[in-house]
């Protein structure tokens, strides 16, 4: 028992730390989405479905992680959520002020928008702020209807030159909103990502690196079997 008790603790060994969580509770439809990125950068993952919530959790390998976390981040995953009419207007809700439901439906078409921008190829995070028409305090002069809109992009996305397209979004989406008071103000993410440089040609050395690499857990497991099954065979020929 002793030995094997051992073994035990040496394939526990080996096999903890080859791979980590990289995110929780993933819708599944966004899960394949990430995961098949990471894969066309050749980056391994897994997704493992919880049989009660039916969400996902990505693993990866732990030397990958950084790259995962930063290749994903450039491609605005995982994707934030967004308040829907249902969050802000619940069933039973009590009767609110025709102020705060105003300031409610604001809040749900700046979402919907939001939603809309991030849809965007190379779009990472998208914020957009709607100033209602108000009067001002003293002339009781009505204030133009205004919006601001803010963009984070991937640096490997170009979207210097979409200015006047997503001004014509917006304008078109809230009424009353001129063009020319609608600004836009786009801005490059950082690049941290490395990607993974596959080489064109193998050598032997090389070759033998990249499937090792491919085919470590199986060989971590094998190699502990094959370990497990020396100790036994030695528990065995000593009680004979």
């Amino acid at each position: 028992m002793k030995y094997l008790k051992w073994s035990l603790l040496f394939l526990v060994l080996m096999l903890s730390g080859c791979r980590v969580d990289l995110f929780r509770d993933i819708p599944q439809d966004e899960a394949n989405q990430m995961v098949a990125l990471l894969m066309l950068n050749h980056i391994d993952a897994s997704a493992e479905a919880d049989q009660k919530t039916g969400n996902i959790t990505l693993r990866i390998e732990k030397d990958q992680f950084i790259n995962a976390v930063e290749l994903l981040r450039q491609n605005g995953f995982p994707k934030p959520h967004y308040s829907n009419i249902e969050d802000l207007f619940p069933s039973g809700q009590l009767v609110t002020s025709p102020a705060q439901e105003e300031a409610k439906m604001g809040y749900l078409k700046e979402q919907q928008l939001e939603r809309t921008l991030s849809s965007m190829d190379g779009v990472i995070s998208a914020r957009v702020s709607i100033a209602e028409t108000t009067p001002e305090t003293n002339s009781q002069v009505p204030q133009e209807k205004s919006a601001s809109v803010y963009i984070k992009y991937s640096p490997q996305a170009n979207l210097s030159n979409s200015e006047n397209q997503i001004k014509s979004l917006i304008q078109n989406s809230v009424p009353g909103l001129s063009f020319e008071h609608i600004s836009v103000y786009l801005q490059a993410s950082s690049y941290r990502y490395q990607p993974i440089v596959q080489p064109t040609t193998h050598t032997g050395l090389s070759l033998f690196s990249t499937e090792l690499e491919q085919y470590k857990l199986p060989i971590v497991i094998s190699l502990s079997g094959i370990f497990l099954m020396s100790l036994g065979g030695m528990w065995w020929m000593r009680r004979k």
